[in-house]
C-alpha cells in the first residue's frame, strides 16, 4: 500500500474543475474497459466513455463522479480528466435524471416511425439515455 496521496487528480468540463485534490488511486472508463491509474503510471492519454470515475483517498474512502465523453491525460503523477460533463455523487439531482431518462426512451421509442425520423436525432437521444443511466447509477452510490 502506498503511504499518503500521491496523485494529483483534477476533473474538468467546460465549465470548469468540478474536482481536484490528492489521491492514492482513480479509475476512469474508458472506451474499452476501466483504467485504473496509481503513482507512478506511465504518461498516458485515453479516450474516456460514458461512465463512473472513482478516486480513493488517503483514507480509504471512495468518491464517485458521473463523468461524460472525453479524455484522460497521466503525467508526473497528475491525473487530468477532460470531459464533456461531471458531476458528484452527492451533488446530482437523481429526480431530474429520472426526467432526462424518461425523455430519452420516449424519444428512442419512436424509431420505427418514418415520420419521427426527421424529427429526432437518435444518437443525441441514445447518449442523453447513457448520460441519464449514469447519473442515476453514481447517485444511487451517495445514498
Amino acid at each position: 500500500m502506498v503511504d499518503g496521496p500521491t496523485l494529483r487528480v483534477e476533473v474538468v468540463t467546460p465549465d470548469g474543475q468540478v474536482y481536484g485534490d490528492a489521491v492514492e488511486m482513480v479509475v476512469v472508463p474508458g472506451v474499452e474497459g476501466e483504467l485504473g491509474i496509481l503513482k507512478g503510471h506511465q504518461p498516458l492519454v485515453s479516450l474516456l466513455a460514458i461512465g463512473e470515475t472513482r478516486v480513493r483517498r488517503a483514507d480509504a474512502t471512495v468518491e464517485y463522479i458521473a463523468t461524460g465523453i472525453g479524455y484522460v491525460q497521466v503525467l508526473f503523477d497528475k491525473v487530468l480528466v477532460v470531459v464533456d460533463h461531471a458531476e458528484l455523487a452527492g451533488q446530482i439531482d437523481a429526480q431530474r435524471a429520472e426526467q432526462a431518462r424518461v425523455r430519452a426512451e420516449e424519444r428512442l421509442q419512436v424509431r420505427d416511425d418514418p415520420g419521427a425520423r426527421a424529427e429526432v436525432d437518435f444518437f443525441r437521444a441514445e447518449q442523453a439515455l447513457k448520460r441519464a443511466h449514469n447519473r442515476l447509477r453514481v447517485a444511487a452510490r451517495a445514498r
